[in-house]
């Protein structure tokens, strides 16, 4: 900040001797020479925010013709979203004080933007007579800051879906272990509860391999797979709980990954909170094409008593939330007393009948 205000000093001092009278400003030659061969934006205002005169730069910044004889509002030359904050440095300025704030400016391939100082001309009498406004450019500093704090933001994010994620796993697991143990105790089991669970815990690899970007000869690469498998890797832990209704419909590769974390959420927050944390819980899911949409129903019974919807939401809902709305989705959750159900809609071109699919088999 001491190097821009002593620049503005010195611009004041040297090549501005008429700015602590309001009288309009005319330069000679040299002092305009040097002040169009500054980068710095210089500019004098009124005390109302009329642009009395700008240097080169200022002109090119602003895109306003040199020569145009100025008088227009400064401020009407910035961008709406600075205009709060140029008002408050230029009152601020008004009233005798030193004023700064960062703005922009609108250029071809986006925003330039300025670090603004803004000292007031102090006239004889004691009172402000005009004010020196000088902008430097800052568009490269502020750039790789802004790249820098969503960097860290997306990192953020991230960080918290792991941990989200390990203790969704973690519930997961854990209610797996509850599923293969009943299982076992059933009169008719003919496996262990450690080989159920097992089995579970394969199906449940399955999935995360559904979620990812495959490579090689990997089945998921398939031009196109089929619904009904993907949805059943998805929901093949909880076994018979889950019973899944819709006709065959094929998807694009590139909607594997949307739909196997959306439905591995739902599953995942039933099994905390909803049906599937009830040994007698159940999970209806059904879907269909309607015109160039594709509608999914997800009916959760026999859980615990659902009265009304949370009052927080949780990360594993706003991940929800952002999985489907990425998605171009829709999706409703009415809570009934015997359960939630969850509406879905997504838009959907129907694949091409020659398209290769992948079946549940292959998974």
């Amino acid at each position: 900040m001491e190097n821009m205000e002593k620049a503005a000093e010195t611009y004041a001092k040297t090549l501005f001797p008429a700015l602590k009278t309001a009288s309009p400003i005319a330069l000679p030659d040299m002092q305009n020479a040097m002040l169009d061969a500054t980068p710095d934006c210089i500019k004098v205002l009124a005390l109302d925010g009329t642009l009395l005169m700008m240097n080169r730069a200022g002109c090119q910044a602003l895109n306003v013709p040199q020569h145009t004889g100025f008088g227009m509002p400064w401020l009407s030359l910035l961008p709406p979203e600075v205009h709060e904050e140029g008002e408050r440095a230029l009152k601020k300025a008004a009233r005798g004080e030193k004023a700064r704030f960062q703005g922009k400016s609108r250029v071809e391939d986006g925003f330039m933007y300025w670090d603004n100082i803004l000292i007031p001309q102090i006239a004889a009498s004691g009172n402000t007579a005009t004010i020196l406004c000088v902008s430097r450019d800052i568009t490269q500093t502020t750039t790789l800051r802004l790249k820098l704090e969503h960097a860290l933001e997306r990192e953020r994010m991230l960080t918290q879906e792991m941990h989200h994620r390990i203790g969704n796993l973690f519930a997961v697991v854990n209610g797996l272990v509850t599923l293969s143990e009943e299982e076992a105790s059933h009169p008719d089991a003919t496996e262990s509860a450690t080989h159920i669970l097992k089995r579970k815990l394969c199906a449940l690899a399955r999935v995360s391999s559904l979620a990812r970007h495959a490579k090689g000869d990997d089945p998921l690469q398939a031009e196109a797979m089929d619904l009904h498998g993907i949805l059943q890797a998805v929901l093949q832990p909880y076994g018979t709980r889950c019973a899944l209704h819709g006709a065959p419909i094929s998807v694009a590769k590139n909607e594997v990954t949307r739909f196997s974390l959306i439905f591995h959420e739902l599953a995942t927050n039933s099994m905390k909170y909803g049906a599937l944390s009830s040994c007698h819980g159940l999970v209806s899911l059904e879907w269909a094409q309607e015109d160039h949409h594709l509608r999914f129903k997800w009916k959760e019974t026999g859980g615990p008593p659902v009265s009304a919807p949370p009052h927080a939401v949780g990360f594993g809902s706003g991940l929800l939330g952002r999985l489907i709305s990425s998605a171009k989705g829709e999706v409703t959750k009415d809570w009934q007393p015997k359960g939630l159900i969850v509406t879905l809609c997504f838009p959907h071109q129907p694949t091409l009948p020659s398209a290769e699919r992948v079946s549940s088999e292959a998974l």
